[in-house]
């Protein structure tokens, strides 16, 4: 009798038996993770403080308030907070305007293994789906550090094409990592992790076009509730393909270039260790260069004694933060060009400096044109900023902003993000209410339960 093989455009699941699939593999990597060593606790609250205060902050910005209101006008079920506000909506509505005010400053963490802003799409998705579950402290670091290495690994998995080709990381790979994050406080089967990784990744999307505009954080909460609600689903009997990542025609085949098994996957240790932060208000692929000016200007150089300024900035950059003259604030975070003149100007790139005053600075916005940005060629992560003074003299740094802290700083790490989110959350909540929400997030991993920080995020005045 002839030997039968199943064609190739059949279903995985329609085939004869076969290897575990990639995104078997993936999830099966994912559930077995141990949150609970001291690096991976640190580095989940460290992330998960940091998109608190970005996000409190945020939910002022007017796409915030836009999108709330459209919200509150189609009506809810008041499951789960909005934070900074005493609001509550449905947890996927929670889901979707908690995780747009978290990336609407730009001021989110960053991690390379994504290409992205891992916790901006997940922690609200994952604190959403929290409300009312009675979960700990522990068991919520735990679903945190599973959505942020299901987010690295994607990222590996999708890199570098996909971002080159111009897709938004944070918003397509963060779906998933809102999706995992999810299914764990949900507490769903692993068969049905399958299911909800389809649903996210048939949803996922995201556009770097939209860099500069509402849109931008507008995507990054859609993937904050696809990923909520993929896990909804999927707990509730809905199917997808099992292989979404693996599959002909699936998220990776159709979204990027890439083929095989990254040799990262086998790395013992956990991405989110070498999670980085922003303390400056703009993109991160502008801090390399703002380092590097801020020091010379601490050595006393002057706008006033610059000539001429060259940037050699890694090729990728020139895509993303590049906008020759910016027009809104929002844009000015995307503009080589301006966060060039606003720190040897101001010396400061805290949010209070994107604003319209800073745009109809004539001493900032008259010097962009002295500044040129061009790609550089040989080892790709670091900015040259080469400074020509009047007199003609030259000054040089060489700057790399993407080492992660190491585990004996983790502590002055900590110290750094609790006086970021007070700048950013004392003018919004005060100073006592944004007090409340550090302690209980450095005490996160003892709480037997998650309610109490829930709780505070929703002690503030509505926003309707």
């Amino acid at each position: 009798m002839a030997e039968v093989t199943a064609p190739e455009d059949l279903p995985l699941d329609d085939r004869a038996p076969h290897a575990a699939s990639l995104t078997d593999q993936l999830i099966e990597r994912i559930r077995g993770i141990d949150g609970r060593h001291k690096d991976a606790v640190a580095g989940a609250t460290h992330c998960i403080l940091d998109t608190l205060g970005v996000a409190i902050a945020g939910s002022r910005e007017p796409v915030s308030a836009v999108l709330l209101a459209s919200l509150l006008s189609e009506g809810s079920s008041g499951q789960a907070g909005v934070w900074g506000t005493n609001e509550r909506v449905s947890r996927t509505q929670a889901a979707f305007v908690n995780g747009t005010a978290a990336h609407a400053l730009d001021f989110d963490d960053v991690s390379a293994a994504m290409e992205g802003h891992p916790s901006a799409p997940l922690l609200p998705a994952l604190l959403a789906a929290a409300e009312g579950s009675g979960i700990s402290g522990s068991e919520l670091i735990t679903a945190f550090v599973m959505g942020f290495e299901t987010e690295a690994m994607i990222g590996r998995l999708m890199s570098p094409s996909h971002y080159a080709r111009g897709f938004h990381t944070t918003a397509t790979v963060g779906t998933f990592g809102a999706a995992a994050a999810s299914a764990q406080v949900l507490g769903i089967e692993k068969s049905k992790w399958l299911h909800a990784f389809g649903i996210a990744g048939s949803q996922a999307s995201g556009l770097k076009s939209m860099f500069g505009t509402m849109t931008k954080p507008l995507q990054v909460g859609a993937a904050a509730e696809n990923g909520l609600r993929s896990a909804l689903l999927a707990r509730g009997g809905v199917t997808a393909h099992p292989d979404v990542l693996g599959a002909a025609q699936g998220f990776r085949d159709t979204q990027s270039d890439e083929a095989g098994v990254p040799v990262e996957w086998g790395r013992s240790t956990l991405a989110i260790s070498d999670v980085l932060f922003k303390y400056h208000a703009a993109c991160y692929l502008t801090h390399s260069a703002i380092e590097g000016l801020l020091a010379m200007r601490e050595a006393g150089l002057t706008l006033e004694q610059v000539r001429y300024i060259q940037l050699q900035v890694p090729p990728g950059h020139l895509k993303v933060c590049n906008i020759q003259t910016p027009s809104t604030p929002l844009e000015g975070k995307f503009s080589l060009r301006f966060v060039t003149a606003l720190a040897l100007a101001k010396g400061d790139l805290s949010e209070s400096v994107f604003d319209e005053g800073s745009l109809q600075d004539h001493r900032v916005m008259g010097f962009l044109d002295r500044v040129h940005v061009e790609a550089r060629t040989g080892e790709l992560r670091s900015s040259i900023v080469s400074v020509t003074l009047n007199d003609g003299t030259q000054r040089r740094a060489d700057v790399d902003v993407n080492e992660p802290t190491p585990s004996e700083h983790l502590d002055r790490r900590w110290t750094g993000l609790v006086s970021k989110f007070h700048s950013l959350v004392d003018p919004v909540l005060g100073r006592e209410a944004a007090e409340d929400i550090v302690s209980l997030v450095a005490g996160l991993e003892a709480a037997p339960s998650v309610e109490p920080l829930l709780e505070a995020l929703g002690r503030a005045p509505s926003l309707a």
